[in-house]
């Protein structure tokens, strides 16, 4: 038998193959849809950025105490209230550490303006003609509240929560003296710089906290679970995805080697056979994503 004798089996033979490579390609991109139908119709409401409300303990409450600083005319409720009051002042030395709540207005020839709560003694200083502190101020922090709710651990320090001045209204002496800027009340005039000796003061509040949603440990750890059970729907999905890539790129590989000689599908070849198994994939996952939200939703 001659060379020639066996070209038409091997052409039946490699048909064949392409036959089964279109098949199985058509089989996978099917499951894929398939698969991301029940990926998306098994998914709960909350996993497609639904949430569902977070169940409140229905017991009543206590209302807060009304905390007052009677320096400021100052009522709030909540649990504490405090008052801070810094001055401007000079500080001898350049690169110190700073209190809490420091802050540095300039830096002059290693003396430093900043607002502080201490009282800095000038006398002590190198050069105290020239860098005075003024005495005490009539007004120093405070806090308002009972000892329990003051010193609380300091995990819990973050709960307060800064006072805006548009919330409060100063007595006609102090109002007199204070502005509101910003977060503070201050007794620098309008569109003027602070000057040593002058004084800003804050109120910072620790609301009560509100109504405590039931079974707070028991939703922590089901939110755990929900972040895994996500990732994993999210791999599943990504899966199905590519299988479908897969089961397109087969067929249309396929479809090319078997369709007519000079059709476009036989053109297809490299980069552009590629391109468009993506298109068919795409087009077929969200088709699917389709079909699975016109469905009736799965009911337990």
């Amino acid at each position: 038998m001659t060379p020639l004798d066996h070209r038409p089996v091997a052409m039946r033979a490699a048909r064949g193959a392409d036959v089964a490579m279109l098949a199985l390609g058509l089989a996978l991109l099917a499951a894929a849809v398939v698969w991301m139908v029940i990926l998306v119709r098994s998914a709960p409401a909350s996993a497609a950025g639904e949430s569902a409300p977070a169940a409140v303990v229905e017991a009543p409450q206590e209302a807060p105490p009304v905390l007052r600083d009677e320096a400021f005319g100052v009522s709030l409720e909540g649990l504490a209230l405090r008052r801070v009051v810094q001055m401007l002042q000079w500080r001898e030395g350049v690169g110190q550490p700073l209190d809490p709540g420091d802050e540095i207005v300039s830096e002059h020839a290693g003396y430093q303006r900043l607002w502080s709560e201490r009282i800095i003694d000038s006398t002590r200083f190198s050069r105290p003609e020239e860098h005075a502190n003024p005495p005490a101020p009539p007004y120093r922090s405070q806090s308002f509240g009972s000892p329990q709710s003051i010193e609380i651990p300091g995990i819990a320090q973050s709960g307060w929560r800064a006072v805006s001045p548009a919330r409060l209204a100063l007595p006609e002496n102090l109002a007199a003296a204070f502005r509101a800027d910003g977060a503070w009340w201050v007794t620098t005039p309008e569109g003027a710089i602070p000057e040593v000796g002058d004084l800003r003061v804050r109120f910072e509040l620790l609301p009560a906290p509100g109504p405590v949603a039931a079974g707070t440990q028991e939703d922590a750890r089901a939110a755990a679970d929900d972040e895994v059970t996500q990732a994993l729907r999210w791999i599943a999905r990504s899966a199905a995805f590519i299988l479908a890539l897969l089961g397109a790129g087969l067929a249309l590989r396929a479809g090319a080697a078997l369709a007519r000689p000079g059709s476009a599908l036989a053109r297809l070849g490299g980069v552009a056979l590629l391109a468009v198994a993506a298109w068919v994939g795409v087009g077929a996952i969200l088709v699917a994503i389709l079909v699975a939200r016109l469905l009736p939703p799965v009911t337990a």
